[in-house]
């Protein structure tokens, strides 16, 4: 990529070190996106772990997963799901897609099954 113009996406709940990389090559019009998900991870197994020492709420919600916005975007892409839309929770055909998804591609992040 010889001309490449790149930028930094930062967010108030993500180390700004670690903060979605962004990148565009003028010659070829190809662009990326990478994020640093480990603590995501990180986050999700602590999750597991406060859950199996304490034990899971009783009633009421619980939490599904973590899901980094690198993820939501390529579930995006890959599933035409967008996790992003402010109708997607209300569906229960969208929860059930989305789970098989976290389920067989990103079990890391789940929390909850």
């Amino acid at each position: 990529m010889a001309k490449r113009n790149e930028m930094h996406i930062q967010s108030a709940t993500v180390n700004p070190n670690e903060s979605m990389k962004t990148g565009f090559d003028l010659e070829s019009s190809q662009w990326g996106v990478e994020q640093n998900i480990d603590q995501y991870k990180e986050h999700a197994q602590r999750e597991r772990d406060r859950q199996s020492y304490f034990g899971r709420s009783k009633g009421g919600y619980r939490k599904m997963a973590t899901i980094p916005d690198i993820v939501a975007i390529k579930i995006l892409q890959d599933h035409k799901l967008d996790l992003h839309d402010k109708d997607f929770m209300t569906n229960p055909a969208n929860l059930t897609k989305l789970k098989k998804i976290l389920m067989t591609e990103y079990r890391d992040l789940v929390i909850n099954s």
